[in-house]
């Protein structure tokens, strides 16, 4: 009987085994995304695209820590009317880490993440208006409080702020299809409304290929 219950047990054992060996310790993803801006920067910027690249460090068969950099780029809208003609674009670049808690094992797998970062977003105005014009628009990193040289004000305005994100997706062994929402801090300007703080908000649903790492 001895023998008999170690035998069953060693049956139970290896198929555990196995899995865990087979369990990638690694995965690597790299994807394209249509990023839709919210609140304030839809206000000033057009829905974007981006490329996403980042890698899932395991710590459990459901649970991992994904390291990501994200880069997306924006095209600007038209000014009110009244207003200098100015031409603007956003770029954003993110560095982000977040905690990953993952289904069991399945031909599909849901996951939830969530967690922090840094996000760099650089706004370039250029405009072929000469003289003197008064702008002030958080979301470009600008507000002047008289009239100033156009050559001034065109150029690249930037601002790194700490942020947050939280998202869901799913995956198969070799795919994955994610949306995330960030939202990060921003400088506050003095405007004719009152104070407003330049924060960012996106969504970017992304679309993407997995690279497994076996232990």
């Amino acid at each position: 009987m001895r023998r008999l219950a170690l035998v069953f047990a060693l049956a139970l054992m290896l198929p555990a085994a196995a899995r865990a060996q087979d369990a990638p310790r690694v995965t690597g993803v790299v994807g394209g995304a249509i990023v839709a801006p919210l609140s304030g920067t839809a206000d000033n910027f057009s829905t974007g695209w981006g490329l996403d690249v980042g890698a899932t460090w395991h710590l459990t068969e459901q649970m991992g820590v994904r390291f990501d950099y994200l880069f997306s780029g924006f095209g600007g809208k038209d000014m009110p009317q009244g207003a200098a003609p100015v031409d603007s674009s956003l770029r954003l670049h993110a560095g982000t880490a977040a905690f990953v808690f993952q289904a069991p094992p399945g031909a599909f797998r849901l996951y939830l993440l969530a967690g922090a970062g840094i996000y760099h977003r650089s706004v370039s105005l250029s405009t072929s208006t000469s003289g003197t014009v008064s702008l002030c628009n958080p979301w470009w990193f600008v507000c002047t409080s008289q009239p100033e040289p156009v050559s001034t004000l065109a150029g690249s305005h930037a601002s790194t702020d700490f942020g947050v994100n939280v998202g869901a997706g799913f995956t198969t062994r070799y795919v994955f299809v994610e949306a995330r929402y960030h939202y990060m801090t921003g400088p506050s300007f003095t405007t004719p409304a009152g104070s407003q703080k330049a924060t960012g908000k996106f969504f970017p649903l992304i679309v993407g290929i997995r690279f497994l790492q076996k232990n």
